[in-house]
């Protein structure tokens, strides 16, 4: 019965030895992923860095072209103001001159009402004097024939 105990040592020292190798491997596996993940991180970690530069050299970019912006859109404004300043005299000098139109109409229609009256006095006038000179040339006609001149 001796020999059963040595069997079992040598069973049992067989199955710790199968024990140490997996769990050796199983480290030597855990070491190569840990290497890796290692050497991942330190990569990302770089990659991190240069999207870091990046995103503060855009971040000064974007800065600048909003100061920028800002300075354009303060130039912009004042000359909004000027061309709102110019409407404005545009405006009252329309109104000004819709006044002036407004007054010389009114005293146009009570003139106007002069004039008419002249110029029929004048058409009267002009007339008159047509029928005169007709009258005249009758007269210098007759007198031609009767033999007078």
């Amino acid at each position: 019965m001796e020999w059963l105990l040595y069997a079992s040592a040598a069973v049992a020292a067989a199955a710790f030895l199968l024990l140490v190798v997996y769990i050796a491997r199983t480290l030597v596996v855990l070491q190569e992923t840990l290497r890796r993940l290692t050497a991942a991180v330190g990569h990302t970690e770089e990659q991190v860095q240069a999207v870091a530069r990046e995103v503060t050299e855009l971040l000064h970019t974007a800065n600048d072209i909003a100061g920028d912006v800002q300075k354009k859109v303060e130039k912009l404004n004042s000359a909004v103001e000027a061309v709102s300043e110019v409407g404005d005299a545009v405006r009252s000098f329309n109104r000004a001159l819709q006044q002036t139109a407004a007054a010389l109409s009114a005293r146009a229609g009570g003139e106007r009402k002069k004039w008419r009256k002249t110029l029929q006095w004048a058409n009267v006038l002009l007339e008159l004097r047509e029928k005169w000179r007709e009258r005249e040339r009758l007269r210098e006609q007759e007198g031609m024939q009767n033999g007078e001149k």
